[in-house]
């Protein structure tokens, strides 16, 4: 929780914010629903109160890490619009697609049915979430795409999280119970690394990107070939002139 307040504090004095709005306010709302379940920890830890508050929470945090997905697509292909369009289309479908599916099997009439769902949720949208990160950088590659220190921080922790929650996924799935005791360490342990990793990158802003760098190599050059159309235009129009009778 004290990293999750050191980056959020350190975003708003570095003005990060405003560059990266829906990873901070999902890092926001991860905040507030820790401080939720902390409290509800100390109070209710033996009482249904405190699973169903923290069931109930996880659903939030799933949703908005979904979001941050988004962030990462809009900020990256922001100088190709049209890949960035269909990317976020075809993002928007697949999500929606998995919500419907949950909607349409969802089964209350379990006592641990919250729980239950949450699970089948995590997997469907985990899956997503990787694929759509796979593509990214895929796409990286593809278009040489730059994307500097705090862009880059942002997706290398997020990846890392969402690694993480797969692996956690098929463990749990094969091994069930016999997973539970290593994973109750594993999963706090591999989630502050993340945090710390995200510290580090986003303690201070960057800067000029380096594809604004780029874009203004790229206006240079168009300058330069306008100039030297102009030129060979005199030169074709003074060379016309001089063979003119």
């Amino acid at each position: 929780m004290l990293l999750e307040a050191a980056i959020l504090i350190r975003g708003w004095r570095e003005k990060l914010v405003s560059r990266f709005p829906l990873f901070y306010s999902y890092l926001l709302t991860v905040l507030i629903q820790d401080v939720i379940r902390y409290i509800a920890f100390l109070s209710y830890y033996r009482q249904p109160v405190y699973a169903n508050i923290y069931w109930s929470t996880q659903f939030v945090s799933l949703v908005m890490g979904s979001i941050v997905v988004f962030e990462i697509y809009r900020l990256a292909l922001q100088e190709f619009p049209g890949t960035a369009k269909m990317a976020r289309i075809l993002l928007a479908g697949a999500f929606a697609g998995v919500f419907l599916r949950l909607v349409i099997t969802l089964q209350t009439n379990s006592p641990s049915w919250i729980k239950s769902t949450y699970v089948k949720l995590e997997r469907d949208l985990r899956a997503v979430q990787s694929i759509a990160i796979i593509i990214l950088v895929a796409l990286f590659l593809w278009y040489a795409i730059p994307l500097g220190r705090n862009l880059g921080g942002i997706l290398l922790g997020y990846a890392t999280f969402v690694a993480v929650s797969v692996a956690q996924l098929s463990i749990v799935y094969y091994y069930q119970t016999r997973a539970q005791h290593f994973w109750g360490i594993a999963q706090p342990v591999s989630y502050t690394a993340v945090v710390a990793l995200w510290t580090m990158k986003l303690w201070a802003s960057e800067g000029a990107p380096r594809k604004n760098r780029a874009r203004h190599s790229e206006r240079s050059y168009q300058e330069l070939a306008n100039a030297t159309s102009r030129s060979l235009d005199e030169a074709r129009a003074r060379l016309g002139a001089a063979v003119r009778p």
